[in-house]
């Protein structure tokens, strides 16, 4: 894929930095940062860990510009996330992850 590296490079290291954040606490933290192409052809990049996840009641206003659940939290970093992807003609999106936390999947 073609992308700005100085663009999408930062979102890669938020979500990675989110996710050893949400793993700090688990007997056995697992972070995954894998990439696929989907049915369509599309470059999928996900990152997974097996922290507590993102609550549903939230998944949908995590992306909206300072928006946080953290203490001291800025609330700009997933916003961004969504402005690069915007800008590459793709998108991100959050769900649960198959064994349990989140997964954020940034498509291409």
């Amino acid at each position: 894929i073609f992308v700005d590296g100085e663009l999408v490079e930062p979102v890669l290291l938020n979500l990675l930095r989110k996710a050893w954040h949400e793993t700090l606490e688990v007997a056995e933290p697992h972070i995954e940062l894998r990439g696929r192409l989907n049915r369509r052809g599309n470059t999928v990049i996900e990152v997974c860990d097996n922290g507590p996840g993102v609550a549903e009641d939230i998944a949908s206003k995590i992306f909206v510009p300072f928006f946080t659940t953290k203490e001291g939290g800025s609330g700009v970093g997933l916003a961004l996330a969504r402005q690069v992807m915007t800008a590459h003609g793709g998108f991100i999106r959050v769900m649960p992850n198959d064994g349990g936390g989140a997964k954020f999947s940034l498509t291409f």
